[in-house]
């Protein structure tokens, strides 16, 4: 009876459905353009017509320049090649519904977006949009819409942006991004010999299940590289009239993350990670997709940091998944340490962890709190991609028993702006004139002036220095949280035409309540994080600003601790921190004996033949390298290293064997722009190699490139002056910096906006 009742159902349901394919066929070809959704119209032909009007200002080859896409054969595609994602929702019940709320399928039409393109049309030309559109919009692209003088005006993919047809028909990426990818010829249905069928019935989609997924499914869909394509982004000197800028990579970050198990350095060793595992977790099924497996699907909503689209369009349920998702743990916040001044005292006595010291402090005394934001469970940088025009910071208060705050740094202001000296996570793009580019114009950026995040797996330290009220007494309470804004107030109000309260998220929070006048005494410790881990991340965050000596310090900590596990990777941090102080000797003797204790741990080898290089046993160096490389081919620094080592043999060996050694060195840069075709330093070595092995025009091209790529020197000096003139940028822009606080005036916040803050 069962079994009836679901065959009863089944059958149903794809009545219903070849009803609602039949409706959406016919009213999306009675829609648009006769020739550009004529069938029968060939892909030559079409590209002739295109051509015809077409604005070909980057070369008749770079049709569409300067994004780096490019399709199946160089050519343009009809824009109903792209079918609209309304023919997969009667089946994908529940694919489409959260693609539909999703940045992919807002990434034209949404207004953050389109202010800042039709700024870049406006002081530029459309053309230079193919940048963007690569990405944001591929259908106008590929379809040749992108253009002063189009041969058609609807333009029915705007409204769809990133669809299904476009991500399932692309069939290669080149590590590149900005549209880093071919598009593949669309299709519903691509049989076993490879020919593909564009216009399907739903009865010759049911009939041919696996010819659908053919043509809708490859490899290369799961892997980071595919999302790379478009997650890597650089302004190309066809947009800036100026050279190559770097915007993000987090593809790249990803790769030498310890999610990739690509890489032997990270501080820490966590389980296989992709972008699909964290972005396109299995969710339960509402609606009986049909392609869902044990009654769950892969989220096409890719939850991630964009708050700003969904709360644009009213998209509750959007919103409440990037909320949960950003608020799951990624990051940690930790009040560790404080430095205590005594009123009349000129030392500072340091107190860590807080939670588990005896120390006392009084009225008068002047405290520095040393809090540690981690990057925790990001698989890349944080905050991610283009941070110039969203906020992430640190919100510290002081506040007394009463709850009165005392002092507090990290709030908005009455304007709606992030108060400026805020410890903030931010990229600050600078125009030729110096002045600040805090409208996303990347087309005139000049120079970045500051670009602070925090790796993945690594951490921050934020320090806060206040003097207590002599008056004080009782507890007084300290708390730490960081919050996430997309956008920020300027961009928001510009693109708006308004000001309007855009939520701001609590990614993570730290509180401690500290006794004024009588013993604070040592507890258990309130952080679920163990106290090896709580000071290796303070060490980490100490390195990473330079502050070698406390980080060695910090270290020793982790090597006295009783988590033994950790113990190569902690000496192998100390030993970090002293060659930084050029104690190679020392660092040796601490990663011989990380390696005493395991044998097999590539983190201390690596740094081992590191060691061995600077002290001349270059033999000793390579060896160690390759047993790194044996188990990660794809890590760029031993690649880089052992193609150092090759170079240097050159140099040393008879002639007769020099240009071996000069091929194996250039195969070791081969295979890192295999994996990042711009990384400049593989650019500079093979020019270089070329130059010795006498290939000049292969030399000159990678003298080109490099020269591209490479940091212009000569506009350093804007970027000096823009942070001294703006001298809280500049001090966010110091390695070891404190943030000097004044007591608080509830004037300078504005109030309303409380109820936003979680």
């Amino acid at each position: 009876m069962f079994k009836h009742i679901s065959l009863f159902r089944f059958a149903t349901k794809w009545l219903r459905v070849g009803a609602f394919f039949a409706f959406v066929s016919v009213a999306f070809l009675v829609g648009a353009d006769r020739l550009v959704n004529s069938q029968s119209q060939q892909s030559a032909d079409y590209d002739k017509w295109i051509s015809e009007s077409y604005d070909f200002r980057f070369g008749a080859d770079k049709r569409f320049s300067p994004g780096n896409a490019d399709s199946f054969d160089g050519k343009f595609i009809p824009g109903d090649n792209f079918i609209s994602a309304a023919r997969c929702a009667a089946c994908h019940t529940d694919v489409h519904p959260q693609w539909s709320q999703s940045a992919h399928r807002n990434s034209f039409r949404e207004p953050f977006y389109q202010k800042n393109v039709t700024d870049l049309i406006q002081q530029k030309n459309i053309a230079f949009t193919r940048h963007c559109e690569s990405c944001h919009n591929p259908a106008a692209l590929f379809s040749g819409a992108l253009t002063d003088n189009p041969r058609f005006k609807k333009r029915p993919f705007d409204e769809e942006g990133v669809s299904c047809i476009v991500c399932h028909s692309i069939e290669s990426v080149d590590g590149r991004g900005i549209g880093g990818y071919v598009m593949g010829k669309p299709a519903l249905l691509q049989r076993a010999d490879g020919s593909k069928v564009l216009q399907a019935t739903d009865q010759e989609i049911l009939n041919n299940v696996a010819d659908h997924k053919r043509a809708m499914m490859r490899d290369l869909l799961k892997t980071p590289e595919f999302c790379g394509a478009c997650h890597k982004s650089q302004v190309p000197r066809e947009l800036n009239d100026y050279k190559f800028l770097r915007a993000f990579a987090v593809a790249d970050e990803l790769q030498m993350s310890s999610f990739s198990k690509e890489s032997p350095h990270p501080f820490y060793v966590r389980n296989k990670e992709t972008c699909n595992t964290c972005h396109m977790k299995d969710v339960p099924t509402k609606r009986f997709d049909v392609s869902a497996k044990d009654g769950t699907i892969a989220s096409h909503r890719w939850a991630a940091a964009n708050t700003a689209i969904p709360t644009f369009y009213g998209y509750k349920e959007q919103l409440d998944e990037v909320v949960e998702f950003l608020q799951d743990d990624k990051l940690g916040v930790d009040i560790f340490a404080l430095h205590v001044k005594q009123e009349g005292k000129s030392r500072e006595k340091l107190v860590a962890p807080i939670d588990r010291k005896n120390f006392r402090i009084s009225g008068g005394d002047t405290l520095t709190a040393d809090v540690i934001v981690t990057n925790k469970n990001i698989g890349h940088g944080f905050p991610p991609e283009l941070r110039d025009f969203y906020e992430a910071y640190v919100e510290f208060t002081v506040a007394d028993e009463k709850g009165e705050v005392l002092f507090k740094s990290g709030f908005i202001k009455p304007s709606g702006e992030l108060d400026e000296r805020a410890h903030a996570y931010k990229t600050y793009l600078v125009f030729p004139d110096g002045s600040l580019n805090d409208l996303h114009h990347i087309w005139r950026t000049k120079v970045v002036a500051q670009n602070l995040g925090i790796g993945s797996g690594r951490s921050d330290l934020a320090r806060y220095k206040f003097t207590l009220p002599p008056n004080v007494s009782g507890v007084i309470k300290m708390s730490a949280k960081l919050q996430y804004r997309r956008f920020t107030r300027v961009f928001s109000d510009y693109v708006l035409g308004r000001s309007v309260d855009y939520p701001v998220v609590l990614l993570a929070k730290s509180e401690r309540a500290l006794q004024i006048g009588t013993e604070n005494k040592g507890t258990a410790p309130e952080s679920k994080t163990a106290d090896w881990r709580r000071w290796n991340n303070y060490g980490i965050s100490l390195l990473d600003q330079r502050q070698f000596p406390q980080a060695a310090d910090a270290f020793d900590e982790v090597i006295d601790s009783n988590f033994k596990e950790y113990q190569p990777f902690a000496l192998t941090n100390k030993a970090l921190a002293l060659m930084e102080m050029g104690g190679w000797k020392e660092a040796e003797k601490l990663v011989d004996k990380a390696i005493a204790i395991d044998a097999n741990n590539l983190r201390a080898i690596f740094q081992a033949g590191r060691i061995d290089r600077v002290l001349s046993r270059l033999e000793a160096a390579e060896a160690n390298f390759k047993k790194v490389l044996e188990k990660y081919p794809r890590d760029r620094m031993t690649l880089q290293q052992l193609g150092e080592l090759a170079k240097i043999k050159a140099d040393t060996v008879p002639a007769s064997e020099r240009r071996a050694e000069l091929n194996i060195a250039r195969s070791f840069y081969d295979q890192i722009l295999a994996i990042d075709p711009e990384d400049v330093g593989a650019h500079y070595n093979m020019m270089i190699i070329y130059q010795k092995l006498g290939m000049r025009e292969e030399a000159r091209l990678e003298a080109k490139i490099f020269q591209d790529l490479k940091d212009d020197q000569q506009v350093t000096s804007i970027a000096s002056n823009f942070l001294q003139t703006n001298w809280n940028i500049g001090n966010e822009s110091l390695p070891f910096h404190s943030h000097e606080l004044e007591p608080f005036q509830l004037a300078w916040q504005k109030m309303d906006y409380l109820a936003m803050l979680n």
